[in-house]
């Protein structure tokens, strides 16, 4: 029997994200890229915007013609903060300002983030040549600078939240990328700091809910026509393979951020359109895994549970 097996899509629901009228958003990463246009369809969909970046120049910049080309009245819908994401006193004063200006924070949209950068496996390595440890800040940026922003942005959606101006739907929205569940040539701390995004969420999805009241997903996308893939790009389009817009994937990122239907979720953006990997991966466990093995495993997570019993125990 042939048996036609599917990955759960997310749809992006335009008249979703064009109701969020009175929602703040802080996004990280967001002078340029995915962040620039995640923060270009959360502003026309009404939402007030604090857009952080360490390229302080591009983001006054790209602030500045949103307010132009929008016919923004009101400066405090859409304001630029510098932020350094590997710096945790830097992201906290990020959050912290933007509690100061709207009184609480709807989403947190994590999308800073760097490339590979050489060094760590060159197989011209030799004992005479690693005398010193090659850099991590890659590592910094993408997996500590992730931690960093989690931590903080859960304080801030729960400030105020007995009050009206602070209750409703609040949620995170990470990115990790196709080099956080499959192998990516190359990408050695890239691909690791991605997976440890994935394993972040992954830990958290089932602990939230009760905890915060926050949901979490985590975005991967695949090739995207962007300045970090700009070297591949035009063997990739030879080659007829999918390759995302940016803005396609801000609409994924944003309809993440918006539906409060959508939790615990890695959606792989491939083409334009995103793809739940979680569910198929679930769905299919006593498959791959063997219906023992997926029984004892059910069980024993269930025994888990959260981790809020037992956790801080040890």
């Amino acid at each position: 029997m042939n048996l036609l097996i599917t990955m759960a899509e997310i749809v992006v629901n335009l008249d979703l994200i064009a109701r969020l009228d009175g929602k703040v958003a802080v996004v990280t990463g967001g002078s340029d890229g995915i962040g620039s246009k995640v923060v270009e369809q959360l502003l026309c969909g009404g939402a007030r915007l604090v857009v952080a970046d360490l390229n302080d120049a591009k983001g006054q910049s790209l602030v500045e013609a949103l307010k132009e080309s929008k016919g923004i009245q009101q400066q405090q819908d859409i304001v630029y903060k510098h932020v350094d994401v590997s710096d945790y006193d830097s992201v906290l004063a990020l959050f912290k300002y933007t509690i100061d200006l709207h009184g609480k924070v709807d989403m947190a949209i994590h999308c800073a983030g760097i490339t590979e950068i050489s060094g760590w496996f060159d197989p011209a390595i030799t004992m005479d040549t690693i005398s010193t440890p090659p850099a991590l800040k890659v590592l910094d940026v993408n997996l500590r600078g992730t931690f960093y922003f989690t931590q903080v942005a859960l304080a801030a959606l729960g400030h105020g939240r007995q009050s009206d101006k602070g209750a409703g739907d609040k949620s995170i929205t990470l990115i990790s990328s196709i080099a956080g569940f499959k192998e990516s040539p190359g990408l050695f701390v890239y691909s690791a700091s991605k997976h440890g995004v994935m394993g972040l969420m992954r830990s958290l999805r089932g602990y939230l809910p009760s905890a915060f009241n926050v949901r979490l997903n985590v975005i991967c996308p695949w090739a995207t026509d962007t300045p970090m893939f700009s070297n591949l790009r035009d063997a990739w389009v030879q080659e007829n393979l999918p390759l995302n817009t940016p803005d396609e994937v801000a609409g994924i990122v944003a309809q993440c951020a918006a539906d409060e239907s959508i939790h615990g979720k890695a959606v792989y953006v491939a083409g334009g359109k995103g793809f739940d990997i979680e569910e198929g991966i679930d769905r299919l466990e006593a498959q791959w895994m063997g219906e023992k093995q997926a029984r004892d495993l059910a069980n024993g997570q269930a025994f888990l549970g959260t981790g809020s019993s037992w956790g801080a125990k040890r």
